[in-house]
């Protein structure tokens, strides 16, 4: 739910449609037509994000040299939910 007015949206790639504060341009969500009831939300984004502690890492293939991993999480090169399914526990 949103406080205040509806986000903007953006394709930013085939099939992708993503979502930000027009006013700000903060990010908000990522969506995948594909994936059309599952919306991932930018924790940093919330009023509590520290309710949120991560519980695996995703996308490790693409992470910086500079940035250090949890080696207590689960690791996924990509992403952690299979083709059209739901995230692995």
């Amino acid at each position: 739910m949103f406080s205040a007015a509806q986000p903007a949206r953006f394709r930013s790639s085939p099939g992708v449609t993503r979502t930000f504060c027009s006013q700000c341009g903060t990010s908000l969500t990522y969506q995948r037509d594909a994936e059309a009831d599952t919306i991932d939300v930018t924790t940093a984004s919330l009023d509590s994000p520290d309710d949120f502690a991560p519980t695996r890492e995703i996308w490790i293939a693409h992470k910086l040299g500079w940035e250090r991993l949890n080696d207590t999480l689960p690791q996924y090169p990509g992403s952690s939910r299979p083709a059209g399914g739901v995230a692995a526990p």
